[in-house]
């Protein structure tokens, strides 16, 4: 065995995916993609193969709500490679019925680096002009996220609260916009399964498909989300928020608009909120250098219900990286329950706790992640140790909680370059935040992320780069 800090947290992550290859996908959306035929029709893959969904999967989901009613269901359109025809490639989807004056609302996650949306993009957002957000996107979400809200008020949409633990001695259930639980890029998942059938064959993953095609392969987005809802909350005693789902087996499904109107109806204090360090909202350079973006920031926040940044300092990634610090404790101090906990990630980590602690450390450590610990000048390596077999999976990890809580307390103050920003000097300061264009935009972000790929016999704690 040998020590993590002695080789740096980064590899436990990197030694696993060390072949994988930067794919850049680009998606055409369908015409009409807010009706039901527009989510029934495939949408197009180009420049990856959706059949190595480990490398180059993408994913698409819709949430789709009653005005009338403030019913909400989930629906997974499906991608299939271009030139893919029905019956030599996929199965026809299923068609929704959408209630009349559904507000549909759609959004993207991906295995690959970067995706770029195509085709009827009105309505559609992948980031701010030619820099994009990298695995990430969406349509119509802020339309589907008002209405979302104003059927909340008028007492048509109960969300449920997020709970209290029964299996954690009562402590607050985690949401996606909890510090405890998010990581480097948070909000930028969905919970989409396809079915791929022997080997060759794509298709939605309906009652119908999985029952007749047993043996088919599961494949999705690795999730944060599912993290959270199939992971950590079981763990807690803590039940996830589903509605109905044509496209799931059992009938019912998480999703991340569910996520999202959850996390803001029971919002932790202070929430964790998408900031300027987060790196799907940076702007690369040619020359290697990373731009803050309080525009392309708050067009990220849009797509996924948050509330918009007025500045710079509504967005500090040096206040983000201060109350991050709040994971590690409760990593720590639910370590005996999260190491009886299955692993999502037997590659990487043995337990939930080492996967936890493994994920934190990297997502707290340097850019091209968070970069809190440049902020606040400490060694991520020492104070998160991890132990790895000679298979590079973490075997074991100790959590030095003193320093995160002095950091969190304000007692560990940020210095240097790092307390004016962890990825640059400068801050974007174009007034630009009407300019929600985008699905032409064929730059990249940070085009750096971590997640984890769920197969029915395999998960997989991945990092593209």
């Amino acid at each position: 065995m040998f020590s993590a800090s002695t080789v740096g947290v980064a590899a436990t992550l990197f030694a696993y995916v060390s072949k994988a290859q930067p794919f850049n996908c680009q998606i055409e959306v369908p015409p009409n993609p807010l009706t039901a035929q527009g989510l029934a029709t495939p949408y197009k893959m180009s420049g990856c193969n959706q059949l190595d969904f480990a490398n180059q999967g993408s994913f698409v989901e819709a949430a789709i709500l009653n005005p009338a009613t403030g019913a909400i269901s989930i629906y997974s359109p499906l991608v299939i490679n271009n030139g893919m025809q029905v019956g030599n490639g996929f199965i026809a989807p299923v068609v929704p019925t959408l209630p009349a004056n559904a507000v549909v609302g759609i959004w993207f996650g991906s295995n690959a680096q970067t995706v770029t949306l195509t085709g009827s993009t009105t309505g559609c957002v992948n980031g701010l002009g030619g820099s994009i957000f990298g695995q990430f996107a969406y349509c119509n979400a802020p339309t589907f996220f008002t209405a979302a809200q104003t059927a909340i008020s008028a007492g048509l949409l109960k969300v449920p609260p997020v709970g209290t633990s029964t299996k954690a001695n009562r402590q607050a259930c985690p949401s996606t916009r909890d510090f405890r639980v998010v990581d480097m890029d948070q909000s930028d998942n969905v919970d989409t399964t396809y079915l791929l059938i022997n080997g060759k064959l794509l298709a939605q993953n309906t009652a119908t498909n999985a029952a007749s095609s047993k043996n088919a392969t599961v494949l999705s987005n690795g999730s944060d989300n599912a993290l959270i809802n199939s992971f950590i909350s079981p763990a807690m005693g803590c039940t996830p928020y589903t509605a109905p789902s044509i496209t799931t087996p059992t009938g019912t499904s998480g999703g991340l608009a569910l996520n999202e109107l959850q996390a803001n109806q029971s919002p932790p204090v202070p929430p964790a909120l998408v900031p300027m360090n987060d790196d799907f909202t940076v702007i690369a350079g040619n020359n290697g250098a990373v731009t803050q973006s309080l525009a392309k920031t708050n067009l990220y926040r849009a797509g996924v219900g948050q509330p918009q940044a007025a500045t710079a300092a509504d967005a500090s990634g040096t206040t983000y990286c201060q109350q991050y610090a709040a994971s590690a404790l409760f990593i720590a101090q639910n370590q005996a329950l999260f190491t009886g906990t299955t692993s999502p990630a037997p590659a990487v980590a043995n337990n939930l706790f080492t996967f936890l602690a493994n994920r934190f450390a990297t997502s707290f450590g340097p850019v091209p992640s968070l970069g809190c610990s440049t902020i606040f000048n400490v060694n991520i390596t020492s104070l998160v140790q991890q132990t790895m077999n000679g298979n590079c999976v973490v075997v074991a990890a100790k959590i030095n909680t003193a320093p995160f809580q002095q950091i969190l307390n304000g007692q560990i103050k940020p210095g240097g370059a790092g307390a004016v920003s962890s990825a640059t000097s400068k801050t974007h300061a174009a007034n630009v935040a009407s300019a929600a264009v985008v699905a032409t935009g064929t730059g990249t972000g940070a085009g750096r992320h971590h997640h984890w790929l769920g197969l029915k016999n395999r998960n997989v704690w991945a990092r593209a780069s």
